[in-house]
């Protein structure tokens, strides 16, 4: 499974990654034991002049552990604004 993350650093996803449980194995690879994480710098989102930085996260593992730690992801990458 591929998410692309908006206003989320490579450097700040692997360390969201790191607090839910996982160690990185190699450079933007991350493993929690039931799941694995290859993390990458996506091509950046555009609109008109401004731009923003993407991180893409390509994940595998059991489901259902997935799933858990999706949903725990899902608050840390949260961002305010309208």
């Amino acid at each position: 499974m591929k998410l692309s993350f908006n206003a989320i650093p490579l450097w700040l996803m692997k360390e969201y990654l790191t607090e839910l449980g996982a160690t990185e194995i190699n450079e933007n690879v991350l493993t929690a034991g039931t799941w694995q994480a290859v993390v990458s710098k996506g091509e950046p989102f555009r609109l008109g002049s401004l731009q923003v930085g993407v991180t893409d996260v390509e994940l595998s593992g059991d489901q259902a552990a997935l799933e858990a730690m999706l949903e725990k992801l899902h608050w840390k990458t949260l961002r305010g604004g309208g």
